[in-house]
């Protein structure tokens, strides 16, 4: 499955994790659930929204989301 999301400075990382739950039928409760199984590291879907809402989620934890959606992260060069 392929999406091509353009980021740039206003890009806001909660829009775009809730479109691809949104798209994926999955909850932010059942991300969190996902996680914690995968990081071992204690996620709630409280948390979660937190860290989305106040920009505090580490890029290794957004790299986790992209995995568990089905989704990989690449870096193209622009000239």
């Amino acid at each position: 499955m392929g999406i091509k999301i353009e980021i740039d400075s206003k890009t806001d990382l909660n829009e775009v994790v809730r479109l691809l739950l949104y798209r994926n039928k999955i909850t932010m409760a059942e991300l969190a659930r996902r996680m914690t199984e995968l990081s071992g590291k204690n996620f709630t879907r409280f948390n979660l929204r937190a860290k989305l809402e106040h920009k505090r989620v580490r890029f290794n934890e957004a790299l986790l989301v992209f995995e568990i959606l089905g989704y990989k992260f690449d870096l193209l060069e622009t000239h």
